[in-house]
């Protein structure tokens, strides 16, 4: 069971400076704690997932970090995480936490906008996932959340509707719009050598206007050469 150390650190992401490690992929290596991942002051993505680590712990200096995994390890309480001043995205999947109360730990992170507790199709959940204050719970800790488990916050609850629909209750559907209105349908006129011409018309005349300006601008090409010509004639007949 490896101790997480710089030297560690630094041996698995291949940088020679603490400073410069900015991605560290640490997931399977049977980690129990963390430890002196908050000498990476620049670190932006840490992958803890799949290790043994108990408790979220020593983050403290992580101001950059944007990203981070700790799914499937046997952390029980939300904790620990309130100098993640930037932390975007959290994924805690497949984690003992079954209270309520142990969610607390999410109420600093202001900037968090995309949260995992399980899977969208509901694998690898916390047992607080069970509960039916989850949600709403969640929401009132981290109200400008974009994604909870992958479920966008302003999307339908297509997961309620398809409930509704097999419990044989009533489908609420809009009535449907017309793609066309009536005057748009009336082909009438299309025939008509009249319609067409007056269809046409803007841009025959658009057409016919870039025409005399190219042949004006000919004309007065023609009219330069020809200068060129006499004042070259000229100029040969004096010398």
């Amino acid at each position: 069971m490896p101790t997480l150390s710089v030297e560690y650190i630094k041996h698995e992401t291949g940088e020679f400076d603490e400073e410069s490690v900015f991605q560290a992929i640490l997931s399977k290596r049977d980690i129990s704690r963390i430890e002196a991942v908050n000498q990476c002051c620049n670190l932006r993505w840490l992958d803890l997932s799949r290790n043994q680590i108990i408790r979220i712990e020593n983050l403290d200096g992580l101001s950059q970090l944007v990203s981070l995994d700790l799914s499937h390890n046997k952390i029980q309480k939300v904790q620990a995480l309130d100098t993640l001043l930037n932390l975007e995205r959290l994924q805690l999947k497949a984690n003992p936490i079954s209270r309520l109360q142990d969610l607390e730990g999410l109420r600093p992170l202001k900037k968090l906008r995309h949260l995992h507790f399980q899977n969208i199709d509901r694998t690898d959940f916390c047992p607080i996932c069970l509960s039916p204050e989850y949600r709403g719970k969640v929401r009132e800790l981290c109200p400008d959340l974009v994604a909870l488990d992958s479920r966008r916050k302003h999307l339908p609850d297509l997961d309620g509707e398809v409930e509704s629909v097999e419990k044989g209750g009533d489908l609420s559907l809009p009535s449907p719009a017309p793609w066309f209105t009536p005057d748009e349908l009336d082909f009438d006129d299309v025939g008509r050598p009249e319609a067409v011409a007056e269809a046409l018309k803007p841009q025959l005349d658009d057409f016919e206007a870039a025409l005399r300006e190219c042949r004006a601008a000919f004309a007065e090409a023609e009219g330069v050469l020809k200068a060129q010509e006499v004042a070259a004639s000229n100029g040969g007949a004096a010398s």
